[in-house]
């Protein structure tokens, strides 16, 4: 409990196969209301005294409590900051919303398990106000109702967490205790993606999600169903007790090898292996471009039904060796550059942008649009659209890209999204990491692994076009 302004957590609602949307009727607007709403009095501060207007639809619950201010100007709000579940570093581009409705929080969609086809003008939540943090994690929600535990959604994707905190000074500011909002760190505290990771001989993400600050208990070999975090061993991966991931013949793997399988997740993590390890996706490749259909196949329709990948290094061979054009000629595959230095943020479209302004402000970059990185790999000089490089040393030397899913839908028909770093977690020659230990503390991310920090987040969200601003949830 907070001595200044009152925080505390709500249960988290329960994964179910399916979730529903709920759109809800807005309230009447603030040019009916001429004041504070008495909360035995719900008939005041409408026109005439009666909570009758033609044409409006009067308040409901927390909408009464909304006050209008004597200068226009003026308006109550709540303000703070978003952090990752660490509380260590603040977050770009995350919805903060108070729920609209009768119910407030309790009339949210609950959340679906496993691959679903969300994009973000899919995405209604009909929210009383919401906003979406800036680079520095900032959010600022105005119009906001006086009352005690006023709930407050923050949320990016499938990460939601529910907050009540009381707003106490009608017509001012009142400013969140800063590190109290956070993303959850475990399923107690809130929602969260189920995600499949893949151990690998030459890097460890499992060992990113540990350092962003969830929960050890959350990680679990295979499909154990009794943590989000579920972990898989690749080519030269050592998790305890973690079946493999992929194979040949009639040892197939746990993962990769069929759809389905993966489909019970909503992002697939996969580290590097030391090389292309075809022979555990499907098979070899075979002459004159042909591929054999295996895992590779599965793992291009996971992407177009909704999944989200996110691939490091020699994981390259899903794109280049798919038996998929659209994803052989995302990118150039002819190596160029790589090692270690100074990389430049591709500032061309609007994230970019602002991933730039957010390396600085989680002190990642000393200088706007620079980064200082180690052990980078060259598996691809240039990249093709729809594909978008973010992070390179020019035009010919991408080191990072990613591209929606289906490539030939409409951009707001793309609902799933793969992401392929050069960069590696851990660095190369560390090799794999074992976890925990070999991984990072929570919050003690380097400035390279922050910078995968923000490309995870940012995948991790609801998907829309590169060329767009993302806009609040509505």
């Amino acid at each position: 409990m907070l001595n200044r302004s009152r925080l505390t957590t709500l249960a988290p609602l329960g994964l179910v196969a399916a979730g529903v949307a709920l759109a809800i009727a807005a309230c009447s607007s603030p040019a009916k209301r001429s004041g504070f709403v008495p909360e035995d009095k719900p008939d005041a501060g409408f026109e005439g005294g009666t909570g009758f207007v033609p044409g409006a639809t009067p308040c409901q619950g927390l909408e009464c409590k909304r006050q209008k201010c004597a200068d226009d100007a003026t308006t109550t709000t709540i303000t703070g900051k978003v952090y990752d579940p660490a509380g260590a570093n603040a977050l770009y581009n995350v919805m903060v919303y108070i729920p609209g409705g009768p119910n407030g929080d309790a009339d949210l969609p609950e959340i679906t398990e496993g691959v679903s086809c969300e994009t973000c003008a899919s995405v209604a939540l009909s929210p009383m106000v919401s906003t979406l943090t800036n680079t520095k994690g900032e959010f600022e929600l105005k119009d906001v109702p006086v009352d005690k535990d006023v709930p407050i959604v923050i949320q990016v994707g499938k990460w939601r967490r529910k907050l009540k905190f009381d707003v106490t000074k009608s017509c001012d500011e009142n400013k969140v205790p800063d590190r109290e909002f956070r993303l959850p760190k475990n399923g107690s505290e809130g929602d969260m993606p189920h995600i499949a990771v893949t151990a690998g001989g030459c890097d460890a993400l499992e060992c990113l999600l540990r350092g962003i600050g969830i929960d050890d208990k959350e990680f679990v070999p295979g499909a154990d169903t009794s943590g989000h975090i579920h972990v898989f061993n690749g080519s030269g991966g050592d998790f305890p007790n973690a079946p493999q991931a992929g194979g040949s013949g009639a040892n197939l793997g746990e993962l990769w090898n069929d759809q389905t399988k993966m489909a019970k997740y909503d992002m697939v993590m996969l580290s590097c292996e030391c090389s292309e390890t075809n022979e555990n996706k499907g098979g070899e490749p075979l002459g004159n471009g042909a591929q054999p259909p295996g895992a590779r196949q599965a793992m291009w329709d996971y992407a177009n039904m909704g999944g989200k990948i996110f691939a490091t290094h020699f994981h390259y061979t899903w794109f280049k060796n798919s038996p998929q054009q659209d994803w052989q000629q995302v990118a150039n595959w002819n190596a160029s550059g790589g090692g270690s230095g100074a990389y430049n943020v591709d500032q061309t479209f609007p994230k970019g942008a602002s991933f730039a302004d957010w390396l600085v402000n989680v002190n990642a970059s000393s200088s706007k649009g620079q980064i200082q990185l180690t052990d980078v790999t060259n598996s691809l000089s240039s990249v093709n659209a729809p594909a978008q490089s973010w992070i390179k040393k020019s035009d010919n030397e991408v080191r990072y890209f990613s591209f929606n899913a289906p490539t030939a839908a409409a951009p707001e028909d793309q609902c799933g999204r793969a992401v392929y770093s050069d960069l590696h977690l851990m660095g190369i020659s560390a090799g794999g990491a074992s976890f925990p230990n070999g991984c990072p503390a929570p919050g003690g991310l380097s400035a390279q692994q922050k910078a995968l920090e923000f490309m995870f987040f940012d995948l991790s969200g609801c998907v829309q076009s590169d060329d767009t601003p993302p806009e609040p949830p509505h």
